[in-house]
């Protein structure tokens, strides 16, 4: 064999040439397996965070919905006469972003709820909702005149509005401030409403939802006093409510919008109040 034509050892290692390809091929295929894998777990986290988003406002909104089907009565909010009128009174007036509802309490043990409110339909001895806003004006409870605890809509008016589905005062309100007689006939005062012998016995305990900051806020009320209140929703950056009548019956429009700043959901709804009262 010529001098120079050696033939190549099997078993002899790679030279440092093939070393650096073989290097960098690796380090290529590691890139992008790490590149795929790091694209498939932001998916992975991006899906995991919006369900847990949506979970949280699909708890929310089916909780308000719940609310708004079973209740007897919506207190916030108000019902308004005319809300398309370009003449009708300011937004301030008519908050639209909390819902407050009875919650169906059994006062008197007697089997059934919201029977035989007074003229505090409440029942906290305070003007509208205790410790709150009711009318969006940033004054809480406030009134002055006689009898001020029982004005159920905080406008300084005492039962200036009766259940007849009729704007009797003029402000733009329906059904907002009934006296005592609440389930009964119109005029007659001290009516006991569900005939057991005892007036006024079981008022309509608010359920409220509201936004605290970032947080949806769930708070029940019990003759006049805050029995719970606790966070219904987080990272909550929209959230809207709108009454309506339609065809003589009431509509809740709900808006719930979530972002904790890597994902957002939105949801929209609209509840049926059957609010099944014995008028």
């Amino acid at each position: 064999m010529a001098r120079g034509m050696e033939e190549k050892n099997p078993g002899a290692g790679m030279t440092l040439v093939e070393l650096l390809v073989t290097i960098a091929l690796v380090s290529v295929v590691v890139a992008l397996v790490f590149q795929v894998t790091a694209g498939a777990l932001d998916v992975w986290k991006s899906g995991r965070d919006r369900s847990a988003l949506m979970a949280e406002a699909t708890f929310a909104m089916e909780r308000m919905v719940r609310s708004v089907r079973d209740t007897k009565w919506i207190f916030l909010p108000l019902d308004l006469s005319d809300p398309t009128d370009p003449l009708y009174p300011g937004q301030s007036y008519f908050p639209t972003s909390f819902l407050a509802v009875s919650a169906g309490v059994d006062n008197d043990g007697d089997g059934a709820v919201d029977e035989d409110p007074g003229d505090d339909i409440s029942g906290d001895n305070l003007p509208g909702i205790g410790n709150f806003d009711d009318d969006g004006d940033g004054l809480i409870d406030e009134g002055t005149g006689k009898g001020y605890y029982n004005d159920d809509d905080e406008d300084d008016l005492v039962n200036e509005d009766v259940l007849d589905g009729v704007d009797n005062d003029g402000d733009g309100r329906i059904d907002e401030d009934p006296a005592k007689n609440f389930f009964g006939i119109r005029g007659k005062k001290g009516i006991d409403d569900d005939g057991d012998g005892v007036k006024d016995e079981d008022p309509c305990d608010p359920l409220l939802f509201y936004l605290n900051g970032s947080n949806l806020m769930e708070r029940h009320d019990v003759l006049g006093v805050t029995t719970s209140e606790t966070v219904l929703a987080e990272h909550v950056r929209e959230f809207r409510v709108l009454r309506r009548r339609v065809n003589g019956q009431t509509l809740i429009d709900l808006h719930l919008l979530l972002d904790d700043g890597r994902e957002t959901v939105e949801l929209n709804t609209t509840a049926l109040a059957l609010m099944k009262m014995s008028l």
